[in-house]
Parts: structure tokens; sequence; C-alpha cells
């Protein structure tokens, strides 16, 4: 079986949009046991909640002013993305649906949300950009498997239970796949969440 020859690590974004996104998740689930969740709860809101305020404000100036957003586009190329030159970043929605996230779903189901985007869609943006054949409005089956095995053994080690994890991340790579249209950054936790919260009362 031959496969299509492997292309290049995505870069820089990537590696940013990994490390910067694990910061809230990581925070809310590794809280020191001395203070209580809803202490972490909400120094974690009110940390999404500013980064969000940032992001709006820059993706608002450059998008009302054409001549900063030539200036971040030429100097921060590798942060975003040529698509998002006329949008709202995905920085923007990323914060947006942490926050949501955050606020109306328990912690295990809030950290498992937001660790799907950090850690599936980079795998399935590896593996479909890698590996990918046909194609299903740029997404691909091999970057949905990539997915999958991402969130798997992440699912099972917050939940415990092989049944949610399994279902969990079938879930959530369904969600990636099709989410075509509307921001990703924004769908994946927010239908994740939505779909493991509904889980929690069936299994």
């Amino acid at each position: 079986m031959n496969l299509p020859k492997a292309k290049p690590f995505l870069g820089l974004r990537k590696l940013f949009h990994v490390l910067v996104s694990s910061i809230a998740p990581l925070a809310y689930w590794y809280l020191p046991f001395w203070i209580p969740v809803m202490e972490v709860r909400d120094f974690v809101l009110t940390v999404l909640l500013f980064a969000l305020i940032v992001f709006l404000v820059l993706d608002t100036t450059r998008l009302l002013f054409p001549p900063v957003n030539r200036w971040i586009m030429k100097h921060f190329s590798g942060l975003i993305r040529e698509t998002e030159r006329k949008k709202m970043t995905g920085a923007t929605y990323t914060c947006l649906s942490f926050l949501v996230v955050v606020f109306l779903f328990p912690r295990d189901i809030a950290v498992a949300a937001m660790l799907f985007l950090t850690l599936g869609d980079t795998a399935a943006e590896i593996a479909g950009n890698n590996w990918g054949r046909k194609r299903y409005r740029g997404r691909s089956l091999e970057g949905m498997a990539g997915f999958f095995t991402a969130v798997l053994p992440l699912s099972w080690i917050i939940f415990q239970n092989g049944v949610v994890a399994f279902t969990g991340a079938v879930v959530g790579a369904w969600i990636e796949f099709f989410s075509v249209g509307v921001d990703d950054n924004l769908t994946v936790p927010l239908l994740s969440a939505a779909g493991l919260w509904c889980l929690s009362y069936v299994v």
C-alpha cells in the first residue's frame, strides 16, 4: 500500500495554537488541591474573558483599518492564516468557545472539550495534510482518524470509562469532520461539550 509522501509539519502557527490553547484546560484540570474548584473556575473564566476582549479588540481594529491589517498579516503571517485576512482569527473563536464551555459545563466535560480542540483538531490537520486522500469540503477520513486517535486516550484519562471515552471520541471526530462553514475553533469545543454532557446522562 503506497501512502502519499508526508508533508512538513504545519509550523509555528500550529505549535503556537497547541501551546496557548492548552493553558486553560490544564490550569483548570491540574488545580492545586487546597484551592476550591469554583475559585479555579472563576480564575480561568476571568483569564479567558480578558483574552477574548484582547483578541476582539485586535481583530476589530485590523478589520476596520486596512493598513493595520496589512502590517499584522505581514509581520505575523506565521501565526495567522491567509484565510483569516478578512475575518476574525481562530484565537478569538477559541477564547469564546472555551469561555462558554467552562461557564456552562462540569469541569471534566469542559476540560475534555477544550483538549478535543487543542489536540484532536491538531492531529486531524496534521493527518489530513500529510496522508489525506479523498476530501469532503476540505476534510478527510484520515484527518478524522487522526482526531479520534488523539482524543481517545485523552477521554479515557479524564472520564475513566471506556464507553464514555470511545463514544466521546467518536462524537468529537464527527463534529470536527462536519464542521464546515463555521470555524471549528467554535464548533468543536461547544458541540463536543454538549455531546459529552448528554452522554453523561445515558452511560
